[in-house]
């Protein structure tokens, strides 16, 4: 496995890093620290002098605290547009996950890493995961050090009844063995006014049960009524959930589960990690393949 972080020197950007370290307990994998020192038109490399070597040197500095833990890791910094470089890295890198907090900042100038996490998580071939930048209220609050030696235990996985949502089930299984953790799969029944009385969508969510089964991996189902971004973060507040994995498109009855709606909501509000991985995931231990392209930004 092959993960690829994208930081800023920004201490909100490294929230990430301790959700790395619960993946590195449990799965081998080698990490790519990547830094992206903006390019400002029109003449000038860039806003700062000597920006470049700043980032070299600080993308070493949170390498070697990696390879002193004896995970193997490199870090280095790239000039460019935040999303595009890190779409090409993946690509280059022929990474299996990126991982990447929500917001942060570049340089001096405050900016909306949402913006970038955005567009990464529309174009990217690879799953994402998104760790909010912000903790949550002191109150139950834990600190850095347990969290990096807390397991993942409960992975929560919203489908949407679709036999096309159960594509995110291979690289999910490949994902959560290693893990052992188990998953709660969850169906929200949306209110319609189109629709008032759609049964409920069995033969998807007992063929997820057996595929997981046949994996060796615990899991149980849980049916809600309501909105399905309200539910899916309530649900993951009573579970306990550890991670939420989540595909990019799917159905849900008349409505339609796209980034711009449920997986979006989902990210605003929720404090547990965010898995997004587009259907048909084959799995954390496949990389993009050389020469596809990345999905074009919006």
């Amino acid at each position: 496995m092959r993960i690829l972080v994208p930081l800023d020197g920004s201490a909100t950007a490294e929230a990430v890093l301790p959700q790395v370290r619960r993946l590195l307990r449990r799965t081998p994998a080698e990490l790519i620290l990547l830094q992206v020192v903006p390019r400002f038109p029109p003449d000038f490399r860039t806003a700062f002098p000597g920006q470049n070597e700043e980032a070299g040197r600080y993308m070493r500095r949170m390498a070697f605290q990696f390879i002193h833990d004896g995970v193997p890791a490199r870090g280095f910094a790239r000039m460019g547009t935040p999303a595009e470089t890190i779409l090409e890295i993946a690509e280059s890198e022929h990474v299996s996950l990126i991982a990447m907090s929500s917001h942060g900042r570049t340089g001096l100038p405050r900016w909306v890493f949402g913006s970038v996490a955005e567009k990464v998580l529309r174009a990217s071939p690879v799953p994402v995961l998104l760790v909010r930048s912000f903790p949550p209220p002191l109150e139950g609050a834990v600190s850095r050090g347990h969290l990096e030696a807390a397991p993942f235990r409960t992975i929560l996985v919203p489908l949407d009844g679709s036999d096309g949502a159960l594509g995110i089930l291979p690289g999910l299984k490949a994902f959560a063995r290693p893990l052992d953790a188990h998953v709660v799969l969850l169906h929200v029944f949306e209110d319609s006014p189109y629709e008032p009385t759609w049964g409920m969508p069995l033969r998807p969510l007992e063929q997820a049960q057996s595929t997981l089964v046949e994996a060796c991996i615990p899991n149980r189902t849980e049916y809600r009524k309501g909105d399905a971004a309200l539910e899916i973060l309530k649900v993951a507040q009573e579970e306990g959930a550890d991670l939420i994995a989540m595909a990019t498109h799917g159905r849900s009855g008349p409505t339609r589960w796209v980034f711009g709606s449920v997986t979006e909501k989902v990210l605003r509000g929720a404090v547990t990690p965010l898995l997004v991985a587009r259907r048909g995931w084959p799995g954390p231990e496949e990389s993009v393949p050389a020469g596809e392209k990345s999905a074009a930004l919006p």
